[in-house]
């Protein structure tokens, strides 16, 4: 889909408006859905709004929805064939990591029928039914809890809104490699090269599982010269839908998405007041979209990394899934994890004469730490709780301390086995916040 460009075009927009008065009016347009529980908690307190404040620049996961509704679309419209209005299946999932600090953005595709446990069900089902099942919280949950990852916002977009993005940029070249025809969806492009699609087109591109392409020497005329392209998966439409969201944000660049009255002009194309089509979490605050916009104002969009989930097919109750590999897939979750508490590796050593860190221990892992080890720190007078972390843990250590409470000391060292960062418990400790500061002392 092409959410993860509509969020970038969108945040480009808000971050490079005149007028942070400005900026307020346009978001206080985009309707909110109450799912503050299902997020991780690191990147999602509050910041303040007033110009000059400085907000955390961390890195953000964000978990980007396509809906497969077609409301406030023309009823004429090819979109429609076969389809309820209020469906509630997700037509695209995918995980987008954006790190202004390592001025990184990363996209990983979900497939729609990847098998998963649904979060607090008890029982498993392709992930594209797990908003229906529960709403957004469930599927920010469901994702959260299978790839191990934290979910920092959530941003969901319909039919509708695909289609005023596309627009918004008076269409998008797309490098067609051969011609392709799904008379499912309405889609039929004859000829091959770069070709600038138009929103009808655009989406039927993107959502096509089943296309066909004209045999060699073929009459696009004549039904039988089209045969099938590819091997009709959930991977080729992801890598379909990837390219696409690059070729947008390229577009919007080209179109002048920098310039303050060409972002007027798309901001105000996406925020429709009779038909929303974008919806973001009830946390994200303007404030981190202005910094978010003025973080990437100057990205360069070939420098976005793309990751696929590796998966095989399979059955399952008559159902044709697919399944996760998971030992293959770690090395491109890894950046994705980067910040989530379980990844936190803790060991937990005593500093104190009449200290016990078995309430310590509880504590943590109620707030999502991983405690690997515990023990006695190497003298039981300890006045001030620290945390101890190698360079290569700086995060880790920063994230533990803003838990803390009070704030702890943080001692740099050479090298840490076996574990993250260790937490010594000293005289001063008084508990483990359930949500953190907006930094570490």
């Amino acid at each position: 889909m092409v959410v993860l460009a509509g969020l970038l075009v969108f945040v480009a927009a808000v971050g490079g408006a005149a007028g942070l008065g400005m900026v307020k009016s346009q978001v206080s347009q985009i309707p909110r859905v109450s799912v503050g529980l299902s997020l991780d908690l690191v990147g999602t307190s509050v910041h303040p709004d007033e110009p000059g404040v400085n907000r955390s620049s961390e890195a953000l996961n964000f978990l980007l929805v396509g809906i497969d509704n077609a409301a406030g679309i023309d009823p004429d419209s090819p979109i429609h064939i076969d389809r309820d209005v209020n469906t509630l299946l997700t037509d695209s999932v995918i995980l987008v990591r954006i790190d202004p600090d390592a001025d990184r953005v990363a996209m990983l595709s979900i497939p729609r029928d990847l098998w998963v446990p649904i979060a607090g069900k008890g029982w498993s089902e392709r992930v594209n039914t797990a908003r229906g099942i529960g709403g957004p919280g469930t599927l920010i949950e469901t994702v959260s809890e299978f790839l191990g990852v934290p979910v920092h916002h959530y941003v969901e977009i319909n039919f509708a809104g695909f289609l005023r993005i596309v627009s918004a940029v008076d269409g998008v070249p797309v490098e067609i490699a051969q011609p392709i025809r799904d008379d499912s969806l309405g889609l039929r492009i004859e000829q091959s090269g770069v070709i600038t699609l138009d929103p009808d087109t655009a989406l039927a591109y993107v959502r096509t599982r089943r296309p066909l392409t004209l045999a060699e020497g073929g009459n696009p005329a004549n039904d039988d010269d089209w045969v099938r392209l590819g091997v009709w998966n959930d991977l080729e439409r992801n890598q379909r839908q990837q390219e696409f969201m690059v070729a947008t944000l390229k577009r919007a660049v080209e179109q002048g998405i920098r310039n303050p009255l060409t972002l007027r002009r798309v901001a105000n194309e996406l925020l429709d007041d009779d038909n929303p089509s974008i919806t973001l979490d009830d946390r994200i605050t303007v404030g981190q979209l202005v910094d978010l916009g003025d973080e990437f104002r100057s990205f360069q969009v070939d420098q976005i990394e793309r990751y696929r989930l590796p998966v095989v097919d399979d059955t399952i109750d008559g159902k044709q899934v697919l399944l996760l590999l998971e030992e293959e897939a770690q090395p491109a979750l890894e950046f994705f994890q980067a910040g989530s508490l379980a990844g936190v590796r803790v060991r937990l050593l005593n500093g104190t004469s009449s200290g016990t860190v078995a309430g310590v221990e509880a504590a943590l892992e109620r707030a999502g730490f991983s405690v690997v080890d515990r023990g006695n720190a190497a003298r039981f007078d300890v006045a001030r709780t620290t945390v101890r972390y190698s360079e290569a843990a700086a995060n880790e250590a920063q994230t533990l301390a803003r838990y803390l409470e009070p704030p702890p000391l943080l001692e740099l060292v050479a090298e840490i086995e076996g574990a993250d960062v260790e937490l010594v418990v000293g005289a001063d400790y008084s508990g483990v916040s359930e949500s953190p500061r907006d930094s570490a002392s």
